[in-house]
């Protein structure tokens, strides 16, 4: 496993794993022993605390010849551009006003997509995906101030038939000829729907639909608002330069 990682034992991407995990961001076996998407989101979201001790991690490993000082700025730039793309993506997608975006999220999204095309070419950062020009380039902020936004596409269906499709072909993996190893496959998929187990499935959503209005969902529901609005006052300190560091800075 470590060599298909690149990982050594006590290398600093082991370090920058436990910092991950503390934070709550695993990769998921299920995305090929990688960060999905909401492990993605998450990251953003904690990107001053990840680089505050990804920093710590990076001075104990560091060349003689690299100041530490040099080492704090740039975990500092990788934070505070990890944190406007949270800015950005929130603004364009999780629009919580209504069906359209007011003008105060959409001026705050033409700030933070500025400051974050700024340092996005100060510090160097290429990439041969187009999601670089569609950002920055205009395309995005035209599409939210034209269409309200970007569409969602619900891939959990497509996601669940992969997960299958791969524990198919690792239990059926001894087998030698492919189109054997497929046909065992293909007869052993319909077992696997059972009109027993969707009742219980069926009856136990019914039940959670029921419970809706319970002291728990009411409970739920308001601490999920209060972190909405701990995350609205946060992007907005973001944007303006103020974000407050978990760490002292030693610059």
């Amino acid at each position: 496993m470590a060599n298909r990682h690149n990982s050594q034992l006590c290398s600093s991407s082991q370090g920058f794993d436990t910092f991950f995990r503390n934070n709550g961001i695993k990769k998921e076996h299920c995305h090929g022993g990688k960060h999905n998407g909401v492990n993605c989101i998450d990251t953003m979201d904690e990107a001053v605390a990840l680089f505050d001790d990804f920093c710590s991690v990076m001075k104990e490993k560091k060349l003689t010849t690299v100041e530490d000082t040099e080492i704090t700025t740039q975990c500092d730039k990788f934070a505070r551009l990890l944190s406007l793309m949270d800015v950005i993506w929130s603004n364009a997608r999780g629009i919580d006003a209504g069906l359209l975006p007011t003008l105060a999220q959409i001026d705050q999204l033409d700030k933070a997509l500025n400051s974050a095309k700024q340092m996005w070419i100060e510090m160097g950062v290429k990439t041969l995906q187009p999601k670089q020009h569609l950002t920055f380039d205009g395309h995005l902020l035209h599409q939210v101030r034209t269409c309200g936004g970007i569409a969602d596409k619900a891939d959990d269906t497509i996601e669940f038939q992969h997960q299958m499709s791969k524990k198919l072909r690792d239990r059926h993996r001894s087998v030698t000829s492919f189109q054997k190893r497929e046909g065992c496959a293909r007869r052993e998929l319909p077992q696997t729907k059972s009109h027993e187990i969707q009742a219980h499935i069926d009856s136990h959503e019914a039940a959670v639909r029921a419970k809706k209005t319970s002291k728990r969902a009411t409970i739920a529901a308001e601490r999920q608002q209060e972190q909405r609005e701990a995350k609205r006052v946060k992007r907005e300190a973001i944007v303006d330069g103020q974000a407050p560091r978990r760490l002292s800075s030693s610059i």
